[in-house]
């Protein structure tokens, strides 16, 4: 990958010992030379749900520990027949398209419009975890904004498990530690516009 200093950039994959990935793959990751990031913790293809804009396979990754998310541009093709490359940019970082409130993003859910649904977790009992919009900016590899979609008020709970129906009109949330018991949640959209 081209040194940035954030570690994105062309990126090239690097094969991992499916042995040692079975045993360690943290440790397989760092022998193989893999660049390391602060949690890694869901990815969300581009596809998921039909959102495929030009043909671009992308791939999201939170990384939760690092305030932000990655976007993995899949479909960088290789150079002079050399190995296979991908393009790795930061999507949504805190501070920079997110509020200095946006911390440590964890799940993702992609409607079918292109906007990343990110749930936070962070620490139990600091305040009420938040579900973040990242809205697209046509044509950049970074969202335009950030923001805040829902609230849980529960300082214990933790949204997580977030997906949408095949046709983006509802948003399901899984709400675990909560003072109550875990519930699943449905958020619909509203059918006027």
């Amino acid at each position: 990958m081209s040194a940035t200093g954030d570690r994105t950039g062309l990126a090239v994959w690097v094969p991992l010992d499916r042995d040692r990935v079975q045993i360690d793959a943290d440790r397989a990751a760092t022998a193989a030379g893999a660049t390391g990031y602060a949690r890694p913790e869901d990815v969300e293809l581009a596809t998921s749900t039909g959102n495929n804009r030009g043909g671009t396979a992308v791939l999201y990754v939170a990384v939760t520990d690092e305030h932000r998310v990655l976007r993995i541009d899949l479909s960088a093709p290789g150079a002079d027949g050399g190995p296979e490359t991908a393009l790795v940019s930061e999507y949504v970082a805190r501070g920079v398209n997110a509020p200095t409130d946006f911390t440590n993003p964890d799940n993702l859910a992609l409607d079918k419009n292109g906007n990343l649904f990110i749930t936070e977790d962070t620490a139990i009992g600091t305040g009420g975890m938040d579900i973040w919009a990242a809205i697209p900016d046509a044509g950049k590899p970074q969202a335009a904004a950030t923001v805040r979609f829902a609230s849980l008020t529960d300082c214990t709970a933790e949204p997580s498990g977030i997906y949408f129906d095949l046709g983006s009109t509802t948003l399901f949330v899984n709400v675990l530690h909560r003072t109550g018991p875990d519930l699943g949640v449905m958020i619909k959209r509203d059918p006027k516009p």
